[in-house]
């Protein structure tokens, strides 16, 4: 009983962002928190343009919480809407505008390309952007466009890149876009810093083969004497 209700609220939080994404695409969606509490459930929504979720008075949200409250069974919801700090260093906001840029007529490298440079700008470690599907000629293929310090397995694979996605729907077809940054605050395990002390006396081991060969010394100067 126990996993599957696990499951059932893996399966409700996932058709829950779904729905969010969807609805904030045209606000660009950054991240979505969402925390149970004694008094309901809080969702943060992280989005480079608020006003366009808040809607005019609230009635963007007010709808938002109607329909995650009676279709998708949250219980009390409490949508809160705040502003994406670093727009070009969030992966989900970046993949939206290169998809927009591709649906507008750019082409795929001069859209990789621009946003690269700017998440480069930014102060980004390691990025890594994927256009995939028809991007040239007939056959589906995939470019990317890559800098830095990018993981692909492990913890620092899983854990330090932050992924975003979104689609653009061309003629041609619909082209996927991936964008994966490394996390700024992550620290990889291959980084260290070594501390440079002065100052003070000076510490030193001394072995015992060391302390013998310095009383065989001391004794040869006393029988000297």
């Amino acid at each position: 009983m126990k996993e599957r209700k696990f499951i059932n609220e893996a399966v409700k939080r996932l058709l829950v962002y779904e729905y969010v994404v969807k609805e904030t695409e045209n606000a660009g969606f950054g991240n979505m928190i969402m925390k149970r509490t004694p008094f309901g459930t809080n969702i943060t929504l992280y989005v480079n343009r608020p006003g366009l979720v808040i809607g005019r008075r609230g009635s963007k949200v007010q709808q938002m919480t109607e329909t995650l409250e009676k279709k998708y069974g949250i219980e009390t919801p409490q949508i809160e809407v705040k502003d994406v700090k670093d727009p070009d260093l969030n992966p989900s906001v970046i993949a939206k505008k290169i998809a927009l840029s591709l649906e507008k007529g750019w082409s795929y490298r001069k859209a990789g390309n621009t946003s690269l440079n700017r998440t480069i700008q930014a102060g980004a470690r390691g990025v890594l952007i994927k256009i995939s599907g028809k991007i040239s000629g007939e056959r589906a293929r995939y470019q990317k466009f890559i800098y830095g310090n990018v993981k692909y397995s492990g913890e620092p694979g899983s854990k330090g890149m932050i992924t975003g996605f979104s689609t653009a729907k061309l003629k041609v077809g619909i082209l996927g876009v991936t964008v994966k940054i490394l996390n700024p605050d992550y620290k990889l395990p291959d980084v260290f810093s070594i501390e440079n002390i002065t100052g003070g006396e000076e510490v030193g081991t001394e072995s015992k083969a060391d302390k013998a060969d310095v009383e065989g010394r001391e004794a040869g100067d006393a029988e000297e004497s």
